[in-house]
């Protein structure tokens, strides 16, 4: 007779946790690191660094912060922060938003100086050659030192035109256009735009309560 084939012994069931969705599931390969379900749809494994040693870890939930070692010598659950952590958190959130807007202020001061200034136009060949045009590249080459505006009185423009050059160089620049724009204005059209602008006559202040010769006695005496 046929000997009978030994049965095999039943295999042996682990209780495991997928790294891919965080169900527990059972499997009877002892290092599974995914469940059925999830290598069946090829679900990929989310790997993140523990705030607290840099090792990278399985994260199927997403909010996890520490892996299991630092979690659990820690007392606290993988999601859960110490009062440290959350500060250093904190502090790098901030650094990060600071970083961003200087990111932003940057991109809008360099399309600032790169661009034209409103209601402005280039500057004609005649107004180069003449003592305003020498004038106005003069103070642009120099970006408004002190030495350039000493060498405006060498030119033949009167008094006014100086201040005045030197005020259209001075609020253009203050906005943060570079002098390679500047450079290509038209100085007679800014001046003319600065005249709009100047303030002609200021009002003076009505006190409606005057004080009496009493308190301007104590005024002078220094008891108010």
């Amino acid at each position: 007779m046929p000997r009978a084939k030994p049965k095999k012994p039943p295999r042996q069931m682990y209780l495991k946790t997928c790294n891919a969705c965080g169900e527990e599931h059972e499997t009877h390969k002892p290092k599974a690191s995914r469940c059925d379900r999830c290598i069946s749809e090829n679900r990929r494994i989310n790997y993140k660094s523990c705030i607290s040693c840099g090792v990278k870890f399985p994260a199927p939930f997403g909010d996890e912060y520490n892996c299991p070692s630092c979690a659990e010598a820690h007392g606290i659950g993988q999601a859960e922060l110490t009062h440290e952590q959350r500060e250093a958190i904190k502090a790098e959130e901030t650094l990060a938003r600071w970083k961003n807007k200087v990111a932003i202020l940057e991109a809008k001061l360099d399309e600032r100086s790169n661009a034209k200034p409103k209601r402005t136009r280039k500057m004609a060949t005649k107004v180069k050659k003449s003592a305003v045009g020498v004038a106005w590249l003069e103070l642009v080459s120099r970006d408004g030192q002190v030495s350039s505006l000493s060498q405006l009185h060498e030119r033949e423009i009167d008094e006014e035109t100086k201040l005045r050059l030197a005020m259209a160089f001075t609020r253009l620049r203050l906005k943060g256009y570079a002098l390679d724009a500047l450079a290509q204005l038209c100085p007679v059209q800014l001046m003319s735009l600065d005249e709009d602008k100047a303030i002609t006559s200021l009002p003076l202040i009505e006190n409606p309560n005057p004080p009496t010769p009493q308190e301007l006695a104590e005024i002078e005496l220094g008891l108010r």
